[in-house]
């Protein structure tokens, strides 16, 4: 052991590096031990520190530098540095004496001095610089320093230790430092915290001495990890037994797990007995071939391993692996027979159940309609997979594969130029554990393949369940060219197209839909279609659908189609199914045709009809009158007859007026006019007043035939029925920003009106078909005292 160093503090001044840290280390205060050397040595110091400017000796309790780790804590934690004066001064020499800092750079400890609460270091050793690596550290605060630390409890050690007063020892601390370019690298540490104190023996700051353990540390846990693999393996092996055969006395002692390993009762364990009471309880079987291995290895010295069974007596049949070997004496005789064994009943047990299951699954995959192999992935001398070899294969296997006698060869032995992609696919399988189910083609072999891989042990071997989908696969690719096509067609037909599947679940539309209904694309799949009809034609469209998905009848049906401006728009709906070979149906293609203008057409058409009928029967009605009133008011029959004959020919005139008048633009006064020229036979019973505004053909045409319904009614039923009854026709624009157009018909001076008990056809015309011609609302109103109509419309109704 080297001798201890002299200190040497005379010259340091109160706050330089050496007076610090030899203060703080005589301020530690711990007891002084005796050690193993006791060495005097003159120490001269200064400054008061202790008797003033003087020379003293000292006896210099320590231990010696350098130290290990484990030993070096214990010595600072303890105090084992420590000085005791000596009365005898004779000893007081000049031997030159180093100063605490020469001692503390030299020490391996990683040791710092940090003053005041924020632990601004004033010293650190060249072993603590090198452990922390290139950073600031005199003058700076120890989070400052050191901010990847946050939160690791050193900080904090420091902050007690000051705090306190109380030493702290970390037997074990894990940091990660920043070693700026190496990154954050993890260090274990055994650190001891003192305080230092000034000489009124207040706390100035704290001294860290700090062990680097990493490696002992981190040995530790490996010969741990190591303890707990091998305790795992022992224990997945099956129980351990030893035994041990005395040759010369026939003596075997064994322990607890072979006595349980043979079946014997517990109080066998640490009995001695001889080899025939172990080899009776073998099973017969297995007896002979045993008897005979140990006979070879007591003769011969060589190694002893076995395989039997045992029985014991409730008939249990263990699997038993034992190993051992005869050792000799001196004189060369058989001495001693040691060895263990190893009960396998479990992993036997496991392996003929496994065996049976695969022999079960060999059966189920020998019978299925797919290829089945079992195979293991070959590897090259890096280690990297580069080939697999078939181990077992099914009778569809060469069906599906075309490849002959495959069990025992290799994948690219049977393929040369087999795609890499396989051998990588099957490694993951193989290897990583994974279980895959994928479709792929082999471009060298020219085939289609729906795969399942799994993984089956042991490692390397794994199972592959396929089928050969290249026909199917064709027939694929041949319909989704048909489906382009099929696109193609659709999408530039005017109409608009749709599909579903059999079972009527919608699932493609044409451009044309969507530009007609204007919803967003695949909102309308499935069955969400019905709700883009009219209420009142839902329920007919969906029970015409069912009955065709039902029956296989052509589907054809009109209704109203909510257009993207919110009219609903009378379609043609038409779909009809498409059937395989067989007559099954596999589609059904439809198609929408926008009707809505043909269908106005018919319903104006059969309003025009309607009117046409309506007002036949009404002129009849109208000479009827006529002659009726003009043969009651003539004097004579050749002056009923000539007044007849003008009438007849004023009424003839008015209808060619009125008929020509709409099919142009024309002014809304010629319209009443013409319309009531038939009726009028006093003019003095209309009154007629409205400025001269325009009025389009198809509007003209609906006010026609509504002023000669109304005139009809009031000539037959109203004011004009009787000799005192009056009309007024009055019609203009309201005031204000809209301009709103009215026309009203008011009845007075005629018989009591009542309203009719249902409504009939020239009251639905004139109430439904004028307010639609206008864009505007129309009312009828019985009043008693006369009837009224009202036509409200806007100013822009009154033209096409």
């Amino acid at each position: 052991m080297p001798r201890a160093a002299a200190y040497d503090c005379c010259a340091a001044p109160p706050m330089s590096v050496d007076g610090p840290v030899f203060c703080a280390y005589s301020g530690l205060r711990a007891p002084v031990r005796r050690v193993a050397r006791t060495d005097r040595r003159p120490i001269r110091h200064s400054q008061g520190f202790m008797d003033g400017q003087c020379t003293r000796s000292f006896r210099c309790q320590h231990a010696a530098m350098p130290m290990d780790p484990d030993r070096g804590a214990e010595v600072m934690r303890r105090g084992e540095i420590g000085m005791t004066p000596l009365e005898d001064r004779a000893l007081a020499t000049a031997i030159p004496a180093p100063s605490f800092k020469q001692l503390f750079d030299a020490a391996p400890a990683l040791i710092s001095v940090h003053e005041g609460p924020d632990h601004v270091c004033i010293y650190a050793n060249p072993a603590y610089e090198r452990a922390v690596g290139p950073r600031v550290l005199i003058g700076r605060a120890y989070r400052e320093v050191f901010p990847e630390l946050d939160g690791m409890g050193f900080a904090e050690t420091l902050d007690r230790v000051f705090r306190t007063g109380d030493p702290v020892e970390l037997p074990q601390a894990r940091a990660v430092l920043d070693m700026g370019a190496q990154g954050r690298v993890p260090k274990w540490y055994r650190q001891v915290v003192q305080p230092w104190q000034d000489d009124d023996g207040a706390i100035k700051g704290v001294m860290s001495f700090s062990f680097d353990v990493t490696e002992q540390v981190e040995a530790r846990m490996r010969a741990e990890d190591s303890e707990r693999h091998m305790s795992y393996a022992l224990k997945a092996s099956g129980t351990v037994g030893t035994f041990h055969w005395d040759t010369k006395t026939d003596q075997m002692a064994v322990d607890e797990a072979f006595v349980i390993a043979f079946g014997f009762p517990a109080f066998r364990v640490g009995a001695r007995l001889p080899l025939k009471a172990f080899t009776d309880v073998i099973h017969p079987a297995d007896r002979d071939r045993v008897l005979a291995a140990i006979e070879h290895a007591v003769d011969t010295g060589e190694p002893y391993e076995e395989q039997y069974r045992t029985v014991d007596d409730s008939g249990i049949v263990r699997h038993i692996l034992a190993q051992g070997r005869c050792v000799r004496d001196a004189d060369g005789a058989p001495d001693r027979f040691t060895g263990v064994i190893i009960d396998t009943t479990r992993q036997r047990r496991a392996e003929d159940a496994l065996r049976e299951s695969e022999a079960r699954l060999r059966s189920v995959f020998s019978s299925i309609d797919q290829g089945y192999c079992l195979a293991e992935m070959m590897l090259d001398r890096e280690g990297e997979p580069v080939d697999y070899r078939f181990v077992e294969v099914n009778p569809l296997f060469e069906q599906m594969t075309g490849l002959k006698d495959a069990e025992g060869r290799t994948a690219r032995e049977l393929v040369p130029g087999l795609e890499a992609k396989w051998i990588e696919t099957y490694a993951r399988v193989a290897f990583r554990n994974e279980t895959l189910r994928f479709q792929d083609r082999s471009d060298v072999m020219g085939r289609h393949f729906d795969v399942f891989a799994m993984p089956v042990p042991p490692l390397g071997r794994f199972v592959i369940v396929f089928k050969d989908i290249t026909e199917e696969q064709h027939i694929r690719e041949a319909l989704v060219r048909s489906e382009a096509q099929f696109r193609s067609i659709t999408e530039a037909m005017p109409q608009m197209v749709w599909a579903t599947r059999p079972d009527g679940h919608h699932d493609f539309f044409n451009a044309r839909w969507y530009e007609f209904t204007g919803v967003p694309e695949g909102s309308t799949d499935g069955h969400e279609w019905n709700g883009m009809f009219h209420p009142d034609d839902q329920v007919k469209a969906m029970k015409l659908w069912q009955h065709s998905l039902a029956t296989g009848e052509l589907y054809d049906i009109e209704y109203r189609l909510r257009h993207r401006s919110g009219e609903y728009r009378w379609v043609l709906g038409r779909a009809q199914p498409v059937r395989d070979e067989s007559g099954a149906i596999v589609r059904w293609l439809g198609t929408c045709t926008d009707i809505h203008e043909i269908k106005s057409a018919e319903e104006q058409r059969e309003l025009m009809l309607g009117e046409m009928n309506h007002r036949v029967k009404n002129t009849l009605a109208m000479v009827h009158a006529m002659v009726s009133q003009t043969l009651r008011q003539a004097d004579s029959l050749a002056d009923a007859s000539a007044a007849i004959h003008v009438r007849i020919t004023n009424m003839a005139q008015a209808s060619d007026r009125l008929i020509n008048s709409t099919w142009s633009e024309t002014r809304i006064p010629a319209v009443v006019d013409a319309a009531l020229a038939p009726h009028c036979l006093s003019r003095s019973r209309f009154t007629i007043e409205g400025p001269d505004l325009p009025i389009g053909s198809k509007q003209a045409l609906a006010l026609t035939m509504a002023l000669h319904e109304l005139a009809t009614n009031a000539t037959k039923y109203g004011a004009l029925s009787t000799e005192g009854g009056r009309v007024t026709v009055a019609w203009g624009v309201e005031d204000g920003p809209e301009g709103a157009f009215r026309f009203s018909w008011t009845e007075h001076g005629g018989p009591p009106v009542a309203a009719p008990a249902r409504r009939g056809f020239g009251s639905r015309m004139i109430e439904e078909a004028l307010a639609g011609y206008f864009n505007g609302t129309a009312a009828l109103d019985y009043a008693p005292a006369g009837l009224t109509f009202v036509l409200h419309a806007p100013r822009a109704g009154l033209v096409d």
